[in-house]
């Protein structure tokens, strides 16, 4: 009789055959992570030139940049009152953010024809518009206090109100409305990028982003990163409450997307941007920090004249 023989694999070779699997496996999957990433950041920045192209639009019509947040605003005889955005929808959006007012093309951030009346919409702050959620932003709920991206409010839109007259009524803003001749140069002029806000990993009013150089509180540099809070000299407002730096998030492979004013979106390191980093945490330098040098950031991307101008100080009475 002959011997058979068989066509099955040993043990050996099986061995070696998931050996090379499991190698080709280890040696893509980075591959794959990187390519998904890749194209998160590519939605991010698709994202961002669309709202640059908005701004543009918005530019054009009402010849100022959106304000970060509008409040209030003067009456006939000069005294703040609220201020309510029209959507041309049924119901209109109290003290809006910045987003709101690039949404004629893009659509609201908040759809308002999903609420019931005007007091459940303007109590929602989970944004539903696609074209304000970054895909590479995973485990945080993306509202429009604390969403995906930031805007450059300390130099195109602060409307922090202000007395100007001294008869201590709020009557105007720290900086606000801004023209488009107010920025020099378009191309090197930070408008929206993705947003960190003032606690890390995410959160904390991350709708207004903070250049590398914040507005000095009381005039004293000592005080960076500590010029917004509650008045403390107001009996209505707790005690002042230092807002952490909200600066741009690294999220897309270390890098932050950015949009320009001139509406040209870019994937940059936060040094680039002007940040000095801390070399262990990977993150913005604090204030707190022993090797902090405030003379190593800079807004040259964040001023709109291409120097290293400091915004305006907002000072509490």
């Amino acid at each position: 009789m002959k011997n058979r023989k068989s066509n099955a694999f040993t043990l050996i070779e099986l061995l070696i055959v998931v050996g090379i699997i499991a190698l080709l496996i280890s040696i893509l999957l980075p591959s794959l992570a990187s390519a998904r990433n890749a194209a998160k950041s590519t939605v991010c920045l698709s994202n961002l030139k669309q709202i640059g192209t908005q701004n543009m639009l918005y530019l054009n019509k009402y010849g100022v940049f959106p304000p970060v947040r509008l409040k209030k605003t003067p009456d006939s005889d000069g005294v703040m009152q609220d201020f309510y955005y029209d959507l041309g929808r049924q119901f209109k959006r109290k003290a809006p953010r910045w987003q709101w007012f690039l949404g004629e093309d893009m659509g609201p951030v908040i759809d308002p024809d999903r609420y019931a009346n005007e007091i459940a919409f303007n109590n929602s702050m989970v944004i539903d518009n696609p074209y304000w959620e970054d895909p590479a932003m995973s485990g945080f709920t993306n509202d429009v206090r604390n969403g995906a991206y930031g805007y450059n409010g300390h130099y195109l839109g602060n409307t922090r109100s202000i007395d100007t007259d001294g008869d201590d009524l709020d009557d105007s803003w720290v900086r606000w409305p801004v023209n488009d001749a107010m920025v020099l140069d378009p191309g090197q002029t930070v408008l929206a990028a993705d947003s960190r806000g003032g606690f890390s990993p995410h959160g904390n009013h991350s709708y207004w982003l903070d250049p590398p150089k914040r507005a000095v509180y009381g005039g004293d540099p000592a005080n960076d990163e500590q010029a917004f809070g509650p008045d403390p000299s107001d009996p209505l407002n707790k005690p002042l409450e230092v807002l952490g730096h909200s600066p741009v998030e690294a999220r897309h492979q270390r890098r932050g997307n950015v949009v320009f004013v001139d509406a040209h979106a870019a994937s940059m390191k936060l040094e680039a941007l002007g940040y000095q980093m801390d070399p262990l945490t990977g993150e913005t330098m604090k204030i707190d920090d022993p090797l902090y040098d405030r003379t190593m950031n800079h807004n040259k991307l964040w001023a709109g004249t291409g120097r290293d101008d400091p915004p305006l100080e907002y000072v509490y009475p």
